[in-house]
């Protein structure tokens, strides 16, 4: 009876995507000078995926994440504007 490793579930295997890393950055960027640039990478990296997506009608939990991820953007950007 050892600890088993984690396993990827189809929920999680977005973390493994560019975008989710660039957003990543972007959420946890604390250099004032460089956060507006990362949250525009960011956004292009999560629409190009969304174009990658569209013509599939799987991966609804990448998709979810995907609007929850630019809607975050959003919102950071907008208080970042305030």
């Amino acid at each position: 009876m050892g600890i088993e490793p984690k396993r990827e579930t189809a929920q999680n295997l977005h973390r493994a995507q560019p975008w989710y890393g660039a957003y990543m950055a972007a959420l946890f960027e604390s250099d004032r000078a460089q956060i507006e640039e990362r949250i525009r990478v960011a956004e292009q990296m999560i629409h190009r995926r969304e174009r990658e997506l569209f013509p599939s009608f799987n991966a609804l939990g990448e998709r979810r994440a995907l609007n929850n991820a630019l809607h975050a953007l959003q919102a950071l950007d907008g208080c970042l504007k305030s």
